[in-house]
């Protein structure tokens, strides 16, 4: 794998209101952003994004799916659909895809998404309703 290559590139699967945010904060570091979800969006939350973005159409649980998004010359990939099970699952084909690959799951389940960072490794879950709370408390 091209170090230069994986050091930039990133993979974004889900492009709701959070999807859409992650991609832009991600381009304006300078990330190479390409991005699956299922359907187009109903609606661009940013504008210009629909017409610039690299993307795929297809199951994010899918191996073929997420190789032709170029999973394996990617540094990070994040799952951030509205479904927690389907962020999950496709954490385990990313990793068995990219075993170096950083994983960033939208995930709720503080317990499972432990268990799953010491398994899967390179693994960070977070659920954005608490992410306020969370920097509260530091």
């Amino acid at each position: 794998m091209d170090l230069e290559i994986a050091a930039n590139r990133f993979l974004v699967c889900g492009l709701g209101s959070l999807g859409q945010h992650c991609v832009a904060a991600l381009e304006e570091f300078g990330a190479q952003v390409t991005a699956i979800d299922q359907v187009v969006p109903k609606e661009w939350e940013i504008p210009g994004m629909k017409d610039s973005l690299d993307l795929f159409f297809g199951d994010c649980r899918q191996a073929k799916v997420l190789e032709q998004a170029g999973i394996k010359e990617c540094r990070g990939i994040l799952l951030v659909t509205r479904s927690e099970q389907v962020n999950i699952e496709a954490a385990f084909i990313a990793r068995s895809l990219n075993p170096h690959i950083r994983l960033v799951v939208r995930s709720s389940k503080v317990r499972l998404n432990e268990i799953l960072g010491k398994h899967l490794g390179n693994f960070i879950a977070f659920e954005p309703d608490q992410l306020p709370a969370a920097a509260f408390a530091l």
